[in-house]
């Protein structure tokens, strides 16, 4: 997979604004090789109670024996009892989800899917509160082959897809639960692959199969299909299609090409057009004022409200086919119920002879977390994605279509958002039969999965959509969406924008693709996240990290007391993003300043083969300047405190807030002291390898040196080394430069602490290649395009 080449400051601001917008990336998925999972001791699942679930006897049976082969207790799962078969807690869930065997066919998933709800929502209560990030597991086995249907394989079971997009969305309603999918060919024994990829594998989605272990790569290319013609004389046909952005991309094709498009939906047109079809907007809302004031008290208000929310798709449906007329585009509704294969039939059979592409575009989204969701909810929503392209397959039969599309989401590849358990499942079920299908059917067959759609689409809430990724614009989606067709796609196809809210597992699970914008910034998170020992996010946040100078260079560019160390400014970059991960209100918050900030260098040297250290986030009740509050503090593993401030947490939609003034730092500058010069107290040095600074000179009120930044690549020997939001390198100037106080690493004194009153950064991130010094104590930290970050307080004083 090639690696992208991101600009440095486009990533930062990536990284400090989540929600900004960015330009969508197309991907597609490859398989790569990966080495075996590390076997697991045996006694890796002491202690442990694992649910065995679903699937057929030999695989619970095979399932079982593994997990007590590894020291765990297997459970079963009692039907009639609607509960595990013995008492006590359950600290993992291993699912089989659909049986091997089983048919493929409309409503096949039913009971075995219900039943694994039935299991989490048993599960809720004590899975939604734990904070221990490495007690629970659910893992979902699925049995296409081992390549997750990329490739063809002789029984596959597309249907198992619903337990996969079911997992990637389990951490929005547990935060806390690891999640992996295993796919398996199914002649292997599934109990040894499931309990090692639980216990040692990292990857979120992995296959085992005749070709050995497998990832998934995301790599974004062009379409490289036979081209699609399409134009006057031939029908398009689309499930859905007359609201939303499938009628925004349904006249896009009809303009473009000149195709007839035939779209659908649930609702029966009224033939005898009443007046509130096509009443104005405000005449409508006066009728809807009167349907309240003068309703029948027999008919309760959810009632009312129901009849009324038709009333206006139907009112929708009839605007949008009088847009068409007037565009000069010939677009046909037909009702047609994408569950009832007979409706689906015969929404077929009405294309003619010119049918050319089908496009299976109908969906439902009906969010709402595990304990609330019915089972008439979970079946409405997947069928209408499933089921529904399950009938249109076989209402097909044999004719010779040019194309035919699934329009699937990321909620099922990535995830969905909390509440969407079952879209998820419904999406990613959708994918995998649509790779089955085009594995067999002589014309490309494609899953085109979206991000949100900007203003159209199934989303309730776009405000909380565009929190976990950005929204693409209608005119640009709906180009790329005829260039699929038009293009003869085939296969999944991604289109990413930029990620927002995002889950530590997520993070982990996400396949970032090459070449996309965000790849940097999305690589930088996940090595600076480490490993998570507590998840509590609207609480507090406990990681582990190590740092191994085989890899980790930066060890070997500062010294203290003659010691390699981690540098001060990396110490700090772990404060910032720490507190990231905190979620005020449930809300994404990025950390706009440090304040009260607090390094000691004796603690960040190298004690052993790697450096070892362990960072707690905590949300404080403390509001400051109008902030949300959070302490982060980085210990070693004995508990000794290296690096401790507290971060001031702004949402991270809507302007950059102002950065209130604090006191000038106290005492006067110290002359300046040159890096490979005289060290700071404390034994703090540079050997001047890599950084360097110039002389300062007077400026603007104060004195302004240059600094060198330092690139990512020089700091961490890694394919993708993480690159740092803050101008590390000028933090590193500011630390060189700050004033000692009183007697501050004097022999006999004691260790020197560095601390700042408050370190505060810019909304554009980016590097610095000066710091200014001010008369008053400031340093402003400057890039190119101007403050980058800007110190107050700072001073070294003792321990």
């Amino acid at each position: 997979m090639g690696e992208a080449t991101v600009d440095a400051a486009a990533s930062d601001e990536a990284l400090l604004t989540p929600g900004a917008e960015a330009p969508i990336l197309r991907h597609v998925l490859g398989l790569a090789p990966l080495p075996p999972v590390p076997a697991p001791a045996a006694d890796a699942l002491a202690g442990r109670r694992v649910l065995v679930l679903g699937g057929d006897a030999r695989f619970r049976g095979s399932v079982r024996a593994a997990v007590a082969e590894h020291g765990g207790a297997p459970v079963d799962w009692d039907e009639a009892a609607g509960e595990p078969a013995e008492p006590g807690a359950v600290d993992a869930v291993v699912d089989g989800g659909l049986a091997p065997g089983t048919p493929v066919a409309a409503g096949s998933w039913s009971a075995a899917f219900g039943r694994t709800l039935a299991a989490l929502r048993w599960l809720y209560a004590d899975w939604a509160r734990e904070t221990d990030a490495r007690r629970l597991c659910y893992l979902a086995v699925t049995w296409m082959g081992g390549s997750m249907g990329l490739t063809a394989a002789p029984d596959a079971q597309p249907l198992g897809g619903l337990w996969a997009g079911l997992a990637k969305t389990l951490p929005r309603e547990f935060p806390a639960v690891d999640v992996r999918v295993v796919d398996l060919d199914p002649t292997l024994s599934p109990g040894g692959p499931a309990v090692a990829e639980m216990v040692g594998g990292r990857l979120w989605e992995v296959g085992h199969g005749p070709s050995g272990r497998l990832a998934l790569l995301a790599h974004a290319t062009e379409s490289a299909g036979e081209p699609v013609e399409l134009g006057t004389g031939d029908t398009l046909l689309m499930t859905g299609g007359a609201r939303g952005i499938g009628f925004e991309f349904a006249l896009h094709a009809a303009v473009r090409t000149g195709c007839r498009v035939l779209v659908s939906g649930r609702a029966e047109l009224p033939v005898d057009r009443p007046v509130w079809l096509t009443a104005s907007a405000e005449e409508f809302a006066a009728w809807e004022r009167r349907a309240y004031a003068e309703r029948d008290p027999a008919e309760p208000l959810p009632d009312v409200r129901r009849r009324l929310g038709r009333m206006r798709q139907l009112r929708e449906i009839a605007a949008n086919l009088e847009r068409a007329r007037l565009a000069g585009a010939e677009i046909v509704y037909q009702r047609c119920e994408v569950t009832d294969p007979a409706q689906v039939a015969a929404l077929v059979e009405r294309a003619g002879p010119g049918l050319a592409v089908v496009v299976h575009n109908a969906g439902l989204d009906l969010p709402t977390r595990l304990p609330g969701k019915t089972a008439a909810q979970v079946e409405r929503v997947v069928g209408v994605k499933v089921d529904g392209f399950l009938h249109l397959v076989e209402a097909l039969g044999d004719r010779p279509l040019r194309m035919l599309c699934a329009v699937g989401s990321l909620t099922g590849r990535y995830g969905g958002m909390t509440g969407q358990t079952d879209y998820a499942a419904a999406n990613e079920g959708l994918a995998r039969l649509a790779l089955r299908a085009g594995h067999r059917l002589p014309y490309p067959v494609a899953c085109l999965s979206w991000p949100t759609w900007d203003g159209v689409g199934l989303i309730t809430n776009l405000d909380a959509a565009a929190r976990y990724m950005t929204p693409i614009g209608v005119a640009e989606g709906v180009a790329a969406w005829l260039a699929e067709i038009t293009g003869g796609g085939r296969g999944e196809i991604c289109f990413m924008g930029g990620i927002g809210l995002v889950s530590p597992q997520h993070l982990r699970g996400i396949a970032v693709p090459s070449d996309w914008h965000g790849r940097t910034a999305m690589l930088s998170r996940r090595f600076f996240l480490g490993e998570v020992a507590h998840y509590a996010p609207t609480a507090h946040v406990v990681t582990e990290h190590r740092l191994d100078p085989t890899w980790a260079t930066c060890l070997t560019e500062v010294e203290v007391d003659g010691a390699p160390a981690l540098p001060l400014s990396l110490a700090v970059e772990y404060l910032r993003d720490g507190a990231g991960w905190l979620l005020p209100g449930g809300e994404p918050a990025v950390a706009v300043a440090l304040c009260d900030l607090a390094v000691r260098p004796e603690r960040l040297r190298l004690r052993g083969p790697a450096l070892e250290l362990t960072r707690e986030a905590r949300l404080d009740a403390e509001v400051r300047d109008g902030l949300r509050t959070a302490s982060v503090r980085l210990t070693t593993r004995d508990g000794g405190v290296v690096a401790e401030a507290r971060a001031l947490l702004a949402p991270t939609t809507g302007p950059w807030p102002a950065q209130g003034a604090l006191a000038a730092a106290p005492g006067p500058l110290v002359a300046a002291a040159r890096w490979e010069g005289k060290a700071p107290p404390g034994g703090y040095a540079w050997p001047g390898r890599l950084w360097a600074v110039g002389e300062p000179t007077a400026a603007d009120g104060g004195r302004r040196a240059e600094v060198r930044p330092v690139a990512a690549a020089e700091w961490f020997a890694l394919v993708d080394p993480p690159h740092p939001v803050l101008p590390v390198a000028a933090v590193e100037a500011v630390a060189a430069f700050s004033p000692v106080v009183g007697a501050a690493g004097a022999a006999g004194v004691g260790p020197a602490v560095w601390r700042a009153d408050r370190l505060s950064l810019a909304a554009r991130g980016g590097e610095a290649t000066e710091v200014w010094l001010a008369d008053d104590g400031r340093a402003a930290l400057r890039g190119p395009a101007g403050t980058v970050a800007e110190v107050r307080g700072q001073r070294w004083e003792s321990a």
